[in-house]
């Protein structure tokens, strides 16, 4: 069986709910959050501006939170078969590193690639590191904080698997680069028409369902 690289999002795909609203909630910061995120500041900045909001919160804090998002239906069973059958798979997100090795860990994933939140003495300092940088490539284009496509590209190269090979599974604006140049691009649960025409198979309901189409 020929190699391939299956590569997820996190947010509303491997897991139901989105992470940094969850922590909102719980730490009362959803209206600053909302302010943030309507705002016209480039995504970079907002990224910046986001993490800021998380300043003093513990890790344990983080992950306790984390704990409460349920997966997505059939998140599980999709990422325990497709490990079965030799596949190589990662968690890319525009979300947190903290979380994204959790599940890393949890689910039994090869690689992930996220933002990295600072922590400081066991809380997190509101700094954040960006991957990849923001410098201007071909492959990056500049318009999240976690250039989704620049990532895929990275691992395509450093697995040896081509492009060709590679599966992106994605439900929102920031993974359309993604499902557009993968192999094979999966909506799942699309929140936006954009993220529809990008894909190649568009699927609702339950993740296991990418089984009998990769």
């Amino acid at each position: 069986m020929a190699a391939r690289l299956v590569v997820f999002d996190m947010d509303g795909t491997l897991l139901a709910d989105r992470l940094i609203f969850t922590l909102a909630d719980k730490f009362g910061f959803r209206k600053k959050l909302e302010t943030i995120i309507e705002g016209s500041s480039p995504e970079c900045e907002k990224t910046r501006r986001i993490a800021r909001l998380l300043t003093g919160v513990s890790v344990q804090q983080f992950y306790h939170v984390l704990s409460l998002i349920p997966l997505s239906v059939g998140a599980e069973a999709a990422v325990r078969e497709l490990k079965h059958r030799g596949y190589i798979l990662a968690i890319i997100s525009d979300s947190y590193t903290l979380a994204t090795e959790w599940l890393k860990k949890k689910l039994g994933f090869d690689y992930t690639i996220a933002n990295e939140l600072g922590v400081e003495n066991g809380r997190l300092s509101g700094e954040v590191k960006m991957p990849l940088g923001w410098s201007k490539t071909e492959e990056q284009c500049l318009k999240h904080s976690v250039c989704k496509l620049s990532a895929l590209v990275q691992l395509s190269q450093k697995t040896g698997i081509p492009l060709d090979r590679c599966v992106a599974i994605g439900d929102n604006l920031s993974d359309v680069c993604m499902l557009e140049k993968a192999g094979l691009g999966i909506a799942f649960n699309p929140k936006r028409p954009r993220v529809e025409e990008a894909a190649d198979v568009v699927i609702t309901e339950d993740l296991s369902q990418v089984l009998s189409i990769i």
